[in-house]
């Protein structure tokens, strides 16, 4: 009886203490992106909406809606909430049907920076790749930033291991930044030592003359 009330309190901790292991970095609409809204069974209010300048669409009925800086998810709600008064239990999903700016941007410690195009979201190993890969295979972090301003860190053992987490995908607007690497100038450090070296034997020297 103790040994599955534990069980289940474990359980209950890792489902819901814990939920950033199952959080999955979402795209976020912006102007100029073009939805497509499906209503189940109901066609009247299914259609593709380009989100204009001002972040919102048009849509039948319910009228004038603000859609950048949603995800995906958050307008499924958002639309089911409004839906429920004119149709019992709506159904709806969205997908995105095309991005407005489809570049992202590659900067810092990379054989190639500057921006290229994508048409879908792609993983930070692709983007690696198209800027011709990294300067110091041995940095271990790059960062992802978003075209919200949001910072994601990732690891890039996590990268090689070979498993390819959505969390690390790049959106259109996306910035991958690949930090410098400390670079030791051993040319110049051996010559400082060098010096330092004839300086401490002169003074050497010098010490053991004034003693005579």
């Amino acid at each position: 009886m103790h040994k599955t009330t534990g069980i289940m309190i474990f359980i209950y901790l890792i489902l819901f203490c814990f939920p950033s292991y199952a959080e999955v970095e979402e795209y976020i609409l912006q102007a100029g992106d073009v939805i497509s809204i499906e209503v189940v069974e109901h066609p009247e209010f299914s259609g593709r909406h380009k989100i204009r300048p001002d972040g919102r669409i048009n849509y039948p009925v319910i009228g004038e809606l603000d859609v950048a800086s949603l995800t995906c998810a958050q307008l499924v709600k958002i639309m089911q909430g409004k839906l429920a008064s004119y149709i019992n239990n709506p159904v709806v999903s969205i997908s995105i049907e095309a991005y407005y700016a489809n570049k992202i941007f590659v900067i810092g410690d990379v054989n190639k920076t500057g921006e290229y195009q994508i048409y879908e979201p792609i993983g930070v190993i692709k983007a690696l790749a198209m800027c011709g890969g990294l300067k110091n295979k041995k940095v271990k972090i790059v960062k992802i930033i978003r075209a919200d301003g949001n910072i994601l860190d990732v690891k890039t053992n996590e990268l090689w291991s070979g498993g390819s987490n959505p969390k690390y995908l790049l959106y259109p607007g996306d910035t991958l930044y690949v930090p410098e690497s400390l670079k030791v100038p051993w040319g110049l450090l051996a010559t400082i030592l060098g010096i330092v070296s004839v300086t401490l034997t002169i003074i050497l020297n010098i010490n053991t003359i004034s003693n005579r």
